[in-house]
Formats: C-alpha cells, sequence, structure tokens
C-alpha cells in the first residue's frame, strides 16, 4: 500500500479513497469494465448496423488499435497513476488546456457510456418479454446500478469478478456456437453486404466498415479504468501499467474471436443482418430457443457487471474533476465529497448514475453509441500524442510499466484514430467541436483567468518540467 500511496503523493495528492482492492480484483475490474459478453450483445450489435458482414474486418482492424493504444496507456498510467485517469495524464504532459478538453471528453462519457450499456439491458430484457418498454427496463437498471455502486469498492471489486466468471463462461458458449456451425464462406470478407434503403441487402463501400471502426474501438474499450482505480488498488505503479496491458489483452481476445466466429456462423446474411439482436439470434439457431434463452439471461447478467464497472470508474472520474477543482466553488467541493465509511466518491456516483438514469429513458442504442464512440477516439488521438511527446520532453521521468516497440504504438494509434474519424458522421463530429468548443470557452473564460484557484493545482509544474517530484518506480 504504501508504494501506491507514496506515487499519489508525490504527484501532490493525498489518499483520500480507500487502497483496498487486490491485484487480482483490479483485473476483475478492468475486464468487467471491458466487458467481452456486453460489449458483443451490445456494442458488436452496433457494428453489424455499420458494416454489415464487413464487420469482422472493422473489428479486426480495431482491436489492432486498440492494442497499441493500451500500450501507450500502459506506460502514461505507471508514471501517473491517479483517478483521473486519462485527463490527467493529457494535463501533466500536453498541459492544462489540453488536459482540459480531455476532462470535458471524458465527462461527455461518464454521460452516455453507461447509458451506452445500459440500454442493453433493456434490449434483451425485451427480447425475453416483448411487452416490456426497452427503455424503462434500461432507467430502472441503471438505478439499480448507481445503487451497488454506492458501496465500499472492495465488495464491488469481488461482485464483478463473480459475474465476469459467468460472463467469460457465456462468452465462451457463444464462441462455440459459432465455430462448429459454420456456414458464411470467407467471400463475405472479400465482398461484404449490409442492408442499405428500405431494408434491402447490398455491397457495402470500404468507409462504412472504416466508420464502423471507431466503435469497434468503443467495443473493446474500457482498460483505462485500470488508471481510474488506480488509487484504491494495493500494489505499485509498475502493476498499474501491467493491468492495463493485461486486462486489453485478454478482453480483446475474448471479444475478438467469438464476433468472427458469430458472423461465419449466420445461417442466414438476411435473418442476421434483420436481427436487433444478431448475436443471439446465431446462437439460437446453433443450439436451439433454449440455448438463446440461456445466452440472453447470461448476457444481461454481464451488462449488468459491465454497467455497475463502467459506472465505478466514471464515478472516479467525476469526482477527480472536483478534487482538480475543474468547476466553480462549491460545485467541485461537493463533488469531491467521499464516505468516510466506504470510501465511495458518492455525490459523484449519484451524479453519473442519475444522467445516465435520464438518458437510458430517452435515447436508443445506436444514436448513443456512434457519438460516444466519437468521443472515445479523440481521447485516444490525445494519448497517442501523449505517448509521443512524454518520452521526448519528459525523458528523465521514471517510466515504471514500459511500452514495447516505441514509436510505433502511439503512431499505430493516431493514424488508426486520424482514419477513423474521416469516416464518421458529420452530425456526431459537429456535437463533439460544439461541446470542446463551450469547455475551451469556459475554461479560458473563467478557469485561466484564476490561476492558483482552478484546475489541478496539486503540484502540477509547467508542461515538459523534468524537475518534478517523480512518481515511485518500486
Amino acid at each position: 500500500m504504501s508504494s501506491g500511496q507514496d506515487s499519489l503523493k508525490a504527484l501532490g495528492y493525498e489518499q483520500e479513497l480507500h487502497r483496498s482492492v487486490s491485484p487480482l480484483g483490479h483485473i476483475s475490474l478492468i475486464l468487467s469494465d471491458i466487458t467481452p459478453t456486453a460489449s458483443l450483445l451490445v456494442i458488436a450489435t452496433a457494428v453489424v448496423a455499420v458494416a454489415g458482414m464487413g464487420s469482422p474486418i472493422a473489428f479486426v482492424i480495431g482491436c489492432f488499435i486498440a492494442i497499441n493504444v493500451a500500450f501507450c496507456m500502459g506506460e502514461l498510467g505507471s508514471m501517473f497513476p491517479v483517478a483521473g485517469g486519462l485527463f490527467s495524464i493529457v494535463t501533466r504532459v500536453l498541459g492544462r488546456p489540453a488536459g482540459f478538453v480531455a476532462m470535458i471528453d471524458y465527462m461527455g462519457q461518464a454521460v452516455f457510456l453507461p447509458a451506452s450499456v445500459a440500454i442493453g439491458i433493456g434490449t434483451y430484457v425485451h427480447s425475453l418479454a416483448p411487452s416490456i418498454p426497452e427503455n424503462v427496463i434500461a432507467g430502472v437498471g441503471m438505478i439499480v446500478v448507481t445503487g451497488v455502486c454506492l458501496l465500499q469498492i472492495r465488495f464491488n471489486s469481488w461482485l464483478t469478478a463473480l459475474f465476469l466468471a459467468i460472463e467469460l463462461l457465456v462468452v465462451s458458449a457463444i464462441a462455440l456456437a459459432g465455430f462448429t456451425h459454420l456456414h458464411q464462406p470467407l467471400s463475405i470478407l472479400t465482398h461484404p453486404t449490409a442492408l442499405g434503403s428500405h431494408g434491402l441487402i447490398g455491397p457495402i463501400a470500404a468507409s462504412a466498415i472504416i466508420a464502423a471502426v471507431a466503435t469497434s474501438l468503443f467495443s473493446v474499450n474500457g482498460y483505462d479504468s485500470g488508471i481510474n482505480f488506480a488509487e484504491e488498488v494495493l500494489g505499485s505503479a509498475k502493476e498499474v501499467g501491467r493491468a492495463v496491458v493485461t486486462a486489453a489483452l485478454v478482453g480483446i481476445v475474448f471479444e475478438l474471436v467469438p464476433f468472427v466466429a458469430i458472423v461465419f456462423a449466420a445461417p442466414s446474411v438476411s435473418a442476421f443482418l434483420h436481427s436487433g439482436t444478431p448475436l443471439t439470434y446465431v446462437a439460437g439457431t446453433a443450439f436451439g430457443s433454449n440455448f438463446k434463452t440461456i445466452i440472453t439471461v447470461g448476457g444481461l447478467l454481464a451488462i449488468f457487471n459491465a454497467s455497475v464497472a463502467i459506472t465505478l470508474q466514471f464515478a472516479r472520474i467525476v469526482w477527480a474533476s472536483g478534487r482538480d477543482v475543474a468547476w466553480p466553488q462549491p460545485i467541485s467541493s461537493w463533488i469531491a465529497k467521499v464516505d468516510s465509511r466506504r470510501g465511495a466518491p458518492w455525490v459523484a456516483t449519484l451524479v453519473v448514475g442519475v444522467l445516465a438514469t435520464i438518458l437510458c429513458f430517452q435515447s436508443s442504442l445506436i444514436t448513443v453509441v456512434t457519438f460516444t464512440a466519437v468521443l472515445l477516439i479523440i481521447l485516444y488521438g490525445l494519448i497517442a500524442v501523449a505517448a509521443l511527446v512524454s518520452r521526448i520532453q519528459q525523458r528523465n521521468l521514471p517510466r515504471p510499466s514500459k511500452m514495447p516497440l516505441w514509436p510505433l504504438p502511439p503512431v499505430i494509434a493516431l493514424v488508426g484514430v486520424v482514419l477513423a474519424l474521416t469516416q464518421q458522421k458529420v452530425s456526431d463530429l459537429i456535437t463533439v467541436a460544439v461541446l470542446f468548443g463551450v469547455g475551451l470557452v469556459y475554461y479560458y473564460g473563467f478557469v485561466a483567468r484564476r490561476p492558483g484557484r482552478y484546475w489541478i493545482q496539486a503540484d502540477l509544474p509547467e508542461p515538459y518540467d523534468t524537475n518534478r517530484p517523480l512518481p515511485s518506480s518500486e
């Protein structure tokens, strides 16, 4: 515990959250945040909707980019293991304005990402009981999730580990259904098709497959949570970096392999593409309706588990924004409150839970997923830039967990991010640009005019100052 606390103290923070999660519990939390089963059943559905039978290509590209992003996060997270995660890293490497944009990006994800997973609860309950409205079930589910997230983090790490074990059994069963019932030829990749206008199936353009890469990245996202939980984990800064990379690799394997198998196992391209739940459709045709029901129930448990892990993560991010005084007082102090008995950031948890619940009642899955995917890949881009700049301008800082093959991982990540961004919906790009614009107006109009009072004042030197106190590498 002292090693983790020493790293935190070197970065200018006091230990406020309870440091009680074991390294294994840490991995469980991260994998639950990545949530292979829930991502396959919820987010991968959006990949199929965009890329059709070309979705395996989009998934492979997205996973390759994600691995390289994880290498960047692992190194930087071991250098700056604080609950602000990626926005803390960007601030300390690229400066306060860039870090504030990263924080605004994270705040957008904090609202939309928990909802995007919780909406899946409504989707799959509706598939079992069509009379129950999807959005109502999603909203009620999000309320329950919020209540669970107010409990001790140690309890939540054990709870997510239990559900994760069930989840990995479910995703393995999905893979088995796919590999034992292959129907489609390899030509679905060389001549991919998708739903066109009026529900007709036709060829799909390469640009649509590239557009789906962003959603594929979203599907395997979650390994950054390893940094956001760093202030509650027993162990060293080096182990934080290793946990990020390890969980990313495991999560990607448990998503990519079953997804590719299930696409090739589709008995009918038309039925697969028209299905609202294409993965369980294939599972049902492979082993029967009872198996489909089991997968669906298991998927619901996985989605609930993912909602808990994701809400826990973003509660820490929102809490860190208050601790770092991103908002006017007394709002920052209010958000930064910690329950002294449970060690939970209870106000931040309620903020995330309430906003996500409202969104569950109002939005469709595809709308939420595509918008959040744009926020995600922009933040990935900032991390890739930070990984390059840090090695050049902060070369004297210790790197407890170094990425392999530098500078290839950040370069590959940047190329992938730019390529994916060029194919996103203009409306989503405009929405994100407006969000960032409003954030920068607030930053320069309020925060920057009050130096020494707002925005990460905890022992933050000027960018690239290599004489700063160093985090422990032990």
